[in-house]
């Protein structure tokens, strides 16, 4: 019997927050496609409603090439990758954080010497793993950090702002390393640029010799731009 398996040579990227999955499809030739699904959090359970989401879109659970998975949390510690290979992640998160009741996800910083471990949803990486069969998890800030590490390698020291509507992921590279790396909601975006100065100066820039680089939505990142009253920005 002559059985052809025909896998896709498209790649799947999700972005999976509390309230939504976005997803970009993309290779092969093809044009991208792209959109966000929104969670019914009417079922008062993270979990169901994630997987409803999900098996409610079968194009999904296609057979892709590749599936990466970001996953958002605001529980996760930053630590070299030394401490998650020791198998020292866990307590290093809870030693950041005291009220923990998820299950742990540790990923590794491409380009880096570092790893981010986080605090998920219960069952949610369990779930995940079982779905998405080979697919790469990572916490929603290390795609970031690993782009600053390849981009600004050959910099004295740069610090990276990426804006969305009330959310702010800040990275700081000096010398080819990885610094620090936060992400945040906010109120205004004088919260930015205060945060931003402190990282700033906690890393000892230099305002004569390092970058500031924004990205992320056009409108604020010129609002935030003119408020600190000119910086560089990026695409």
């Amino acid at each position: 019997m002559d059985i052809t398996l025909n896998k896709s040579q498209q790649s799947l990227v999700l972005d999976i927050t509390n309230e939504s999955i976005s997803y970009l499809i993309f290779g092969n030739g093809e044009k991208m496609n792209s959109g966000v699904i929104r969670l019914d959090t009417s079922a008062g359970d993270y979990r169901q409603e994630l997987e409803n989401a999900i098996y409610d879109n079968g194009f999904l659970l296609n057979d892709y090439a590749s599936t990466t998975i970001a996953v958002h949390s605001q529980h996760f510690a930053l630590m070299p990758q030394e401490l998650a290979d020791a198998g020292m992640a866990e307590k290093v998160l809870s030693a950041s954080f005291t009220a923990l009741d998820g299950d742990l996800l540790t990923c590794h910083i491409d380009d880096t010497d570092a790893a981010i471990a986080c605090d998920t949803p219960r069952g949610v990486v369990g779930f995940l793993r079982r779905t998405f069969t080979g697919a790469t998890l990572l916490h929603h800030l290390a795609p970031l950090c690993s782009y600053c590490a390849r981009a600004y390698a050959e910099e004295t020291a740069c610090l990276h702002i990426n804006l969305n509507e009330h959310e702010a992921h800040i990275v700081v590279i000096a010398n080819g390393k990885l610094q620090m790396a936060n992400t945040f909601q906010y109120r205004a975006l004088e919260d930015v640029a205060y945060y931003a100065l402190n990282m700033w100066k906690t890393c000892g820039l230099d305002s004569q010799r390092d970058k500031v680089l924004l990205t992320g939505d056009n409108k604020l990142r010129t609002e935030l731009a003119e408020h600190r009253g000119g910086a560089n920005s990026g695409s």
